[in-house]
């Protein structure tokens, strides 16, 4: 009896009139894994590329349908069966050694290319291959704490997808509401930062003291790869609650010279390791400069996902602090109503904001700021410029940051030099105003050049 997949697969190669039918006629009744391992050396073989697109879209489909353990077989056949021919190998280095030409180290590299690429490439023949690679790649990383060898398929399809979605593929859209349903489903879907609270919180973040821009490739033009959303003003935010109001206010302001970035989403698990942040950000700046040319300043309101982790693990207060300041911290971290004390103590905000100042720019991991989203936006070159005070009064912004949210700018004067600062010299590029929170010892001598930006805020 034939599986439904494998029957649906041969009448399309039968209407077809291909003969490759003879080469999937004896391996009706075996299980899943089995069909799927013979039906991949048969890609291998192929030379047609219709035949060959027919089957990938057929393992794809029931890739995805499979089980955990199926897949987790499937992976296993691609580590220990298509690997690079190792007699191939072995002949390409003899060669390349008794000839040591460029010829024969390009023939060398080719030989070492694991037969897995090419699977990768022919699946990604199918009709939807691109994206069903992506999410092949997503149930990778579900097996790949416990199978170690699993860790060269998934830098392997990395090394694939870093090709496939170069920049120069990527086309920039603005997302408005006019834009079709099926991608602003994707911005509710995707949206992590700060939650879309459905359609109508959806259409605020769309109208026209806002924009929201994505990434798009051409094999998956429905689906944003990554979106920034920004509000358009003439001030800087401090305050994210007042800035996600879902109601529009009456009173927009009639010059807008501030874009406030503040919330930005990789889409696709899946991609991970793709780097698309950075440049989207630059392209924003670079698109908006054009089209809106008031637009002089651009800012973020960006969250310190790892202050409080810090804090709670530091053991060395005293070194930063007075003894009193100190004890006064270690008891705010052990109280149950850190909320409702940070609020009405303006000590604990001065003593919390020099922390948090000492945090983004002098604690490091690996020479690199130790916050993520600091290592992100200061790698792009911009500048730390202020630290706002409950800025995020919601249980997340307390236990992430004690609710503070800080002010990167991107300043495209400065961006080359702040970046390149930062890779060579691993120096932060911070404000005059965050630089009064550090240390007197600990101050850098590089200090980015600060804009005059207005402090009014709404």
């Amino acid at each position: 009896m034939q599986t439904p997949y494998l029957k649906n697969l041969l009448q399309k190669l039968t209407a077809m009139g291909l003969e490759t039918l003879e080469l999937l006629k004896f391996h009706q009744r075996q299980s899943f894994s089995q069909i799927t391992t013979k039906l991949c050396q048969t890609i291998l073989q192929l030379k047609g590329e219709a035949s060959s697109s027919a089957i990938a879209e057929e393992i794809l489909r029931h890739f995805q349908s499979a089980s955990d353990d199926d897949k987790k077989r499937f992976f296993q056949y691609l580590y220990a069966n298509l690997g690079a021919d190792t007699k191939r190998v072995a002949k390409a280095i003899t060669h390349y050694q008794a000839t040591g030409t460029q010829e024969a180290l390009q023939a060398l590299a080719i030989a070492g290319e694991p037969q897995r690429l090419e699977l990768f490439r022919t699946l990604n023949t199918a009709p939807q291959g691109t994206i069903a690679l992506i999410s092949m790649r997503e149930d990778l990383y579900k097996l790949m704490s416990k199978e170690n060898e699993f860790n060269l398929l998934d830098q392997e399809l990395l090394s694939l997808f870093r090709t496939w979605f170069n920049r120069g593929f990527l086309e920039l859209r603005r997302i408005d509401w006019q834009t079709p349903a099926i991608i602003l489903e994707k911005l509710i879907q995707y949206e992590s930062v700060h939650a879309i609270k459905g359609w109508t919180d959806l259409r605020r973040r769309l109208e026209r003291d806002r924009c929201c821009y994505g990434f798009f490739h051409p094999a998956i033009p429905d689906v944003p790869l990554i979106f920034v959303e920004a509000a358009l003003n003439n001030t800087i935010s401090n305050n994210i609650a007042a800035l996600l109001l879902q109601t529009t206010p009456t009173d927009l302001p009639i010059k807008v010279d501030t874009a406030v970035f503040y919330s930005i989403n990789n889409c696709l698990l899946g991609l991970r390791g793709v780097s698309f942040g950075n440049f989207l950000i630059k392209k924003v700046v670079e698109h908006l400069t054009i089209v809106q040319p008031e637009i002089r300043n651009f800012v973020t309101l960006s969250p310190v996902p790892g202050f409080m982790y810090w804090l709670r693990s530091f053991n060395n207060l005293k070194t930063l602090l007075s003894v009193d300041e100190a004890d006064a911290v270690t008891k705010l971290l052990a109280s149950n109503t850190i909320s409702k004390e940070l609020r009405s103590n303006l000590l604990m905000e001065k003593i919390l904001t020099r922390l948090c100042a000492y945090y983004l720019v002098l604690v490091k991991n690996q020479d690199k700021p130790a916050d993520a989203v600091a290592r992100f936006h200061l790698g792009n070159g911009a500048r730390l410029e202020r630290i706002n005070w409950m800025a995020d009064s919601s249980d997340n912004g307390i236990n992430q940051a004690a609710g503070m949210m800080v002010n990167y700018v991107y300043d495209k004067n400065t961006l080359a030099l702040n970046h390149e600062a930062y890779e060579h010299q691993h120096k932060v590029a911070y404000s005059t105003d965050v630089q009064k929170y550090l240390p007197k010892k600990d101050q850098q001598k590089f200090i980015a050049p600060h804009l005059a930006l207005k402090n009014t805020t709404k």
